[in-house]
């Protein structure tokens, strides 16, 4: 190195070591050690508190969708069309002559097979399809966040919005019908409210589980396969197979459970699959009886919504993300 670039060299660091202010700031010393983050341990969040904000992140996004707008519309349509139904002379003969609650209750919640179904189907059917397709799902998992608390959180989501739904349709229905009634069989109204949130949370876990396999979501397919195909082959199963254990098995059918939930308040539902069978063909014809175990019709949806979930969870935990 000559004598020049070492006397250059030493102008440099003398005029860098005078523009340095070496002073110290003792009021930086007055935060405490949370405000400064000493001494602290950063940990994973629970899973208990990643499967909340999964939950409360999707009941977010069910504001920007249909679902929650057709739930609101429908339970606002009940109280419509019932006064309509009272208080139009042609009308009101569709009304059951009862002075039963339960009667009254069956007889508005009638399209109770038609509307969970389309519900879960509508809560349930796209959720993680939409996910993976506008790819949100991307900015959520590399999150600290188990893939297992993504899954329940949002199936969470969903049957919790739909069994608000279906318990409301009950409240309603109840507070339109006692005016009109004497009688009120509270038990009854309870265990058929129970039958309808154990097949919705079938009906919600069944069309989970279908997204979690198909790559664009569908609300059609679930929708056919709760209201058609597993109604129609219980009751082909029954009437075809002459042996008692199938037909048993056909008469506890997860899809049954509407059916059944108002079949306890004192009436069938006559628009459902099972229904219309039941008024086109001949009673004695037709060899399908619905399950009369309370126990067992609450059961079974369960356990094989279980099993729906357990599927779609495997399937989620093997996709590439």
């Amino acid at each position: 190195m000559s004598d020049r670039e070492a006397k250059a060299r030493r102008k440099m660091a003398k005029k860098y070591s005078e523009s340095v202010d070496d002073s110290y700031d003792e009021s930086s010393r007055t935060a405490s050690d949370e405000e400064a983050h000493r001494n602290v341990v950063y940990r994973l969040p629970s899973k208990f508190t990643q499967i909340k904000e999964c939950f409360i992140i999707q009941m977010k996004r069910y504001t920007r969708q249909k679902a929650m707008w057709f739930a609101v519309v429908l339970l606002i349509l009940i109280p419509l069309v019932f006064l309509l139904f009272e208080n139009v002379e042609s009308m009101r003969s569709m009304l059951p002559d009862s002075d039963v609650t339960n009667i009254y209750i069956a007889s508005i919640l009638m399209l109770m097979p038609i509307v969970v179904p389309l519900l879960c189907s509508m809560a349930c059917g796209s959720m993680l399809s939409q996910e993976f397709n506008e790819r949100t799902v991307y900015l959520s998992l590399p999150l600290p966040m188990n893939r297992s608390a993504f899954f329940i959180g949002k199936f969470l989501a969903g049957f919790v919005l739909v069994t608000g739904v279906v318990t409301a349709a009950y409240g309603v229905s109840m507070v339109l019908a006692m005016p009109y009634t004497d009688k009120t069989y509270t038990r009854e109204i309870f265990y058929s409210m129970l039958a309808a949130i154990a097949y919705t949370f079938f009906a919600c876990a069944i069309t989970y589980m279908m997204s979690t396999k198909l790559r664009r979501g569908s609300t059609m397919l679930p929708l056919i396969l709760l209201m058609v195909v597993m109604p129609i082959t219980a009751i082909a199963l029954a009437q075809f197979v002459d042996a008692s254990i199938v037909q048993t098995i056909a008469s506890y059918f997860p899809t049954n459970g509407a059916d059944y939930a108002l079949m306890v308040l004192g009436e069938g539902a006559p628009l459902s699959v099972i229904g219309l069978s039941k008024v086109l063909v001949p009673s004695n014809v037709l060899n399908f009886t619905m399950g009369k175990s309370f126990v067992a019709m609450m059961a079974v949806p369960i356990i094989l919504g279980l099993l729906m979930l357990i599927i779609g969870k495997k399937v989620i935990d093997r996709r590439d993300m």
